[in-house]
Formats: structure tokens, C-alpha cells, sequence
């Protein structure tokens, strides 16, 4: 099966260029690596310029293409599947950087599935604390709100996401940071090019419309790693980020489930607000202490 990357970004020029240097070190090289531009300088026609001899060398085509349309991940996701001519298309997130076998492991799953649809890799988690009071509440919480962001073990239903994976496991949606789909699939599903801007749950309206037509054909593997290093560069501000999420939330909601899903949407704003008056009380406890100890 023959790979196509595309890879969507907006400035992160020194993020790609660590991707690439991930991508060439791949066990199994993809055919093309298709970039698609939003940014409105050239920094990251440099980039690709500057990589194109070294992919040249390992039989990869560079191609660099200007979105010219609106900024949207969705546009240039769509844009990028067009002119891709791979069997497997690899969608990935600028700010990755990938194990080597990343690319082999996606393979294998679809090898070993030959009904599989889409394949996720696996974001490996930085050490943090996952014990304690805090962490378990908190987990609680995001899990009876239905919210993003509740870790499973084994377990990829949405909107759960795996901090602990042993095995290859179906699951219901996929994360746009790294994921392969079958060329065929674009011919019948589409991102969504409404949800314009920074790219937010983009990729769980692609995914999981897909598993509501064909349930059991998406995949995630634990054997296919990569990092994310969440990049700064590129992101809205924060002012206007909270309220652009909410608002790409209520609009996937809505188109996956319906009215049900503008409940769901309710549901899960009065779990964030209760969130946020628990780790204001944390604060505020935390604050306190301090101050009685000086």
C-alpha cells in the first residue's frame, strides 16, 4: 500500500522541519508529503525547499501547495486529498514528531484488518501525576460531563482518548493528528469546511461520521508513536480561543447527533463550569496555605 502524508500548517516552520526530520527517518517511507500553506508569508515554502533534496534521495516527492481559500484545517485537509495519489492517506499535525515504525505500524494494521477504514497512531503521554484526590476527581467529572480531555485504559470511545494502550482496539473516532484513512473513504466523506480558523473537532466530525456508516472499521494502535509537542506558534489567542472552541463544539455536536447533541452541548458546559469552580477553590485552598506559612 502506497502512503501519502498531508500535512496542514499555519507559520510552525521549525515544527516542520522537525517532522520531516522524523519522516525521513520512517522505516517505511510514504510516496509524497504534501504540504498545504496557510500561512501568508513563504517561511514554510523555505522549509520544503530546503527538504526537497533530502527526500529526493529516499525516492519521496516534496509537494508544496498555498491554500487560497480562507485559513481552515478542513480546507487544506480536503485540498490536500485531492491531488494526493496514495492508496493510505496519512493526515499529520505540523507539530508532531513521529517514532520511526510510524508509518510500518499503520500498515500493519490495515493488513491485519483488511476491512479497517482508518487507523490512528498513539500520542504518547508526558509523566505527569495520575494518582490523588485531584486527578481522580477531576477524571470523574470529565467523564459523567462527557467531556474531552477523560483518559481510558484500552478504552478510544469518544470523547475518551487512551493514556494507557496494550493493544490495537476499535474505536468510534479518530484524532486528525494522526491518522490514515483509505483514499476510497475520501470519495464518500469530506471534512467539514465551515469550521473555518484554527482546526478544533474537525477530525471527530470526519471520524466519527464515518463510524456511524461503517461501525467496527476504525482502529486505534499503541505499536505506531508519536509525540505532540503541542506548539505554540499558530494557535488564536486566548481571548478568542475559548469562545471559537465552544463554538466548533456546539456546531459538531449538533451536526453528529442532532438535538441530542445541543443537550449533550448544555451538559457538558455545566461540567466545565463546575471544573473551573473546583480548581478555583483548589487555588484559592492553595493560596491560603501559602500565605499562613510566611
Amino acid at each position: 500500500m502506497k502512503v501519502s502524508i498531508i500535512i496542514p500548517t499555519y507559520y510552525r516552520s521549525n515544527d516542520l522541519s522537525d517532522l520531516f526530520i522524523s519522516l525521513l527517518k520512517q522505516t517505511v517511507k510514504p510516496i509524497e508529503v504534501i504540504v498545504v500553506d496557510d500561512t501568508p508569508t513563504s517561511v514554510i515554502k523555505h522549509v520544503c525547499e530546503d527538504y526537497e533534496d533530502r527526500f529526493n534521495e529516499v525516492k519521496v516527492r516534496v509537494v508544496y501547495v498555498k491554500n487560497p481559500r480562507e485559513r481552515s484545517t478542513a480546507i487544506a485537509r480536503n485540498l490536500g486529498a485531492k491531488i494526493a495519489k496514495g492508496d493510505i492517506i496519512l493526515f499529520l499535525d505540523s507539530d508532531l514528531v513521529l517514532y520511526p515504525e510510524y508509518i510500518e505500524k499503520i500498515l500493519e494494521v490495515f493488513k491485519e484488518h483488511p476491512d479497517a477504514l482508518g487507523v490512528q497512531g498513539w500520542t504518547v503521554f508526558p509523566p505527569f501525576p495520575r494518582k490523588g484526590i485531584r486527578y481522580h476527581s477531576v477524571q470523574t467529572l470529565q467523564k459523567l460531563f462527557f467531556l474531552p480531555g477523560h483518559l481510558a485504559r484500552d478504552g478510544c470511545e469518544y470523547p475518551s482518548y487512551p493514556i494507557n494502550l496494550t493493544k490495537v482496539i476499535s474505536c468510534n473516532w479518530l484524532n486528525g493528528l494522526g491518522m490514515a484513512i483509505k483514499c476510497s473513504v475520501l470519495n464518500e466523506f469530506k471534512f467539514d469546511e465551515n469550521l473555518r480558523e484554527y482546526g478544533y473537532m474537525e477530525d471527530v466530525l470526519f471520524s466519527y461520521s464515518i463510524y456511524k456508516n461503517y461501525p467496527q472499521k476504525l482502529f486505534i494502535t499503541p505499536y505506531a508513536k508519536c509525540i505532540h509537542k503541542v506548539s505554540k506558534e499558530g494557535r488564536m489567542e486566548s481571548s478568542k480561543l475559548t469562545y471559537h472552541k465552544n463554538q466548533c463544539r456546539k456546531y459538531v455536536l449538533k451536526r453528529l447527533f442532532g438535538l441530542k447533541g445541543l443537550l449533550i452541548y448544555g451538559w457538558q458546559n455545566l461540567g466545565i463550569l463546575i471544573l473551573r469552580f473546583v480548581y478555583t477553590c483548589k487555588t484559592k485552598t492553595k493560596t491560603t496555605l501559602q500565605n499562613q506559612n510566611i
